[in-house]
């Protein structure tokens, strides 16, 4: 940036902050990695606080979109938020545009907004793509669902968090794609195939016997479900 034009910020930035008001400024890099400003403009930039903003969450897009909709009145069922939510991971601006768009359609085809317009409308979103889910997600959902590292998932440690993560996987993988019980274990560490029908088993048995678990199990059956649509 050329020296007249820092200038120009640095004297910006000072007369705003003295008649006390708020400044909010954004960029793709931290004022420790901008190259070329000068230092005291750097100091400006360092008063206040900085964060590192991330593109929203599966959960945090969820509630982006019921607060989109309380705000505006609007009605959708949860499975059409969902689907929304999961579809569209970029930003706010394109979550508020898909709920646009599915109301525009809706009223247009005086049609009633279902998972069926929703695919419809977010082909404008999305790529089209081959929806067959693969391990490789699977693993990626569980994950995330359980904050847990994907190395820990091949590791063989005998923690309850780690093994219950590693079981509930293997159940998805083994209900969801169609590979062979040798390669499901071969994608967690090289496990044999007795030991995917003993997790599986295992899932089983604890969804009959524990509640908690058992609504953990079912809201990732519905995540991957929603990484196929």
């Amino acid at each position: 940036m050329m020296e007249k034009s820092q200038d120009a910020i640095f004297a910006i930035l000072n007369h705003l902050h003295q008649s006390g008001k708020q400044l909010i400024l954004t960029s793709d890099k931290s004022p420790k990695d901008l190259d070329g400003m000068q230092e005291r403009l750097l100091s400006r930039f360092r008063w206040g606080l900085s964060t590192d903003l991330q593109l929203p969450d599966y959960e945090t897009r969820i509630e982006i979109l019921q607060n989109k909709m309380k705000n505006d009145g609007l009605e959708l069922s949860q499975e059409v938020v969902k689907y929304v939510a999961y579809n569209i991971s970029t930003n706010v601006r394109e979550l508020e545009g898909a709920l646009i768009s599915l109301l525009a359609q809706s009223s247009l085809n005086k049609k009633e907004i279902d998972v069926e317009l929703a695919k419809k409308v977010l082909r404008n979103f999305v790529r089209t793509s081959s929806k067959e889910v693969t391990i490789d997600t699977i693993q990626k959902i569980v994950c995330e669902f359980f904050s847990v590292p994907y190395e820990k998932l091949l590791h063989k440690t005998r923690k309850r968090e780690i093994v219950q993560a590693r079981q509930i996987t293997m159940f998805l993988a083994k209900g969801f794609t169609k590979n062979s019980l040798k390669t499901i274990g071969e994608h967690f560490g090289g496990r044999d195939h007795t030991t995917v029908i003993h997790s599986c088993q295992t899932v089983k048995d604890l969804m009959d016997t524990d509640t908690m678990f058992k609504e953990n199990v079912q809201e990732l059956t519905q995540k991957v479900q929603l990484a196929t649509m």
